[in-house]
């Protein structure tokens, strides 16, 4: 593995990455770039057209696909790689997915390829490499993005650790690897991180900018939200448990640990981990997990590929430089790395995987 040292880099980096490590204190003004996951308050509505949106999608996915499916023995890693680089540049959206123009909470777009945040990006690199056609990423993006493949607000996997980790690795779709990273003497190196996740109180903090609705109307939006709010107290407190590999082990005397660097391959899911991470003021409960994006390998240098609040859009930066900004972060301490099991598009609906 190669990891140059660019002090201009370096200087660039700190100053975009300070704005979201600030002390815990100022947690509540800069809860939106904390929270990148989507489990903020979300954009607000503004007059957004949904279908059109779609539609344009449909376009660029339908030229996406006309490549992709010129190089048939690709292999996963290499196709999230190309699908993810794809994106980059297109600007960063917090929210930028809902259920869709006849949505009961929530009617931004089902999916979109103008904006996302970390979440959605993941979300969406991921159906797009599962699927090779409109309709089948279609499909893909239901099942990754819902409970049981069931649009509604209910059913999203609002939460990385307890719902989307949980439920894409049940399918068969993804595969914690974290304790399979070694040191030198072939010991894991894990650790586990806890939360409190309190689902009744998470929806009872939100607000009515929760509710986005294609005409805008406060008082429907008003009685909508109270009927979330219900909804969400039969929901259960559920205790997360999340491995993760602590700076401790990734950084020893201010230098990188190259060895299990190395050790991340091409396209995993790298998930930024903060334990017990106490939002219970700002959004009703703990979190664990606050952002996520991908591993990918450049010319032997290992980059995280991310849609990001604080440069605006999607982009590549060295993962290690990444990390390294974030040891100043009172709450960051390690990261979480899923594998990505299929090994070819699939053609069932995305519905389970046979990782036979």
């Amino acid at each position: 593995m190669k990891h140059t040292y660019n002090p201009f880099r370096y200087l660039i980096y700190f100053a975009f990455f300070i704005t979201s490590l600030s002390s815990y204190s100022s947690q509540t003004t800069n809860i939106k770039e904390q929270t990148d996951t989507g489990l903020a308050p979300p954009t607000p509505l503004i007059t957004t057209n949904s279908a059109a949106i779609e539609e344009q999608a449909n376009s660029s996915i339908r030229k996406l696909y006309h490549t992709l499916n010129t190089m048939p023995n690709t292999s996963m890693a290499d196709r999230i790689n190309q699908i993810s680089a794809y994106f980059k540049g297109t600007k960063y959206i917090l929210g930028s997915l809902g259920e869709g123009p006849n949505a009961r909470y929530d009617q931004f777009p089902r999916y979109r390829v103008d904006g996302f945040d970390c979440d959605t990006y993941v979300n969406t690199v991921l159906s797009l490499a599962l699927a090779n056609s409109l309709e089948s990423f279609q499909e893909c993006l239901k099942h990754t993005r819902y409970k049981n493949g069931k649009r509604s607000y209910i059913n999203r996997n609002h939460f990385t650790s307890i719902d989307w980790n949980n439920y894409n690795q049940k399918r068969g779709l993804l595969k914690d690897i974290t304790f399979s990273i070694r040191n030198e003497k072939k010991q894991p190196v894990a650790l586990y991180a806890n939360a409190l996740i309190n689902k009744p109180q998470w929806y009872n903090h939100k607000t009515i900018d929760t509710i986005r609705l294609q005409k805008q109307d406060k008082n429907e939006q008003e009685k909508r939200l109270v009927e979330l709010k219900t909804k969400g107290k039969t929901l259960e407190t559920s205790l997360s448990n999340v491995p993760y590999i602590p700076f401790t082990a990734l950084f020893s005397e201010n230098k990188p640990n190259l060895h299990l660097f190395s050790q991340i391959p091409n396209g995993a899911v790298i998930e930024i981990i903060r334990p017990n991470w106490d939002l219970r003021q700002q959004i009703g409960t703990e979190l664990d997990i606050s952002h996520l994006g991908f591993a990918i390998w450049i010319n032997n240098e290992l980059f995280f590929r991310q849609a990001s609040s604080q440069y605006g859009k999607v982009v590549d930066v060295s993962l290690i430089d990444y990390l390294d900004k974030a040891r100043s972060s009172p709450t960051i301490k390690g990261i979480n790395i899923q594998v990505v099991l299929p090994e070819k598009p699939v053609s069932n609906g995305c519905q389970l995987f046979d990782i036979r």
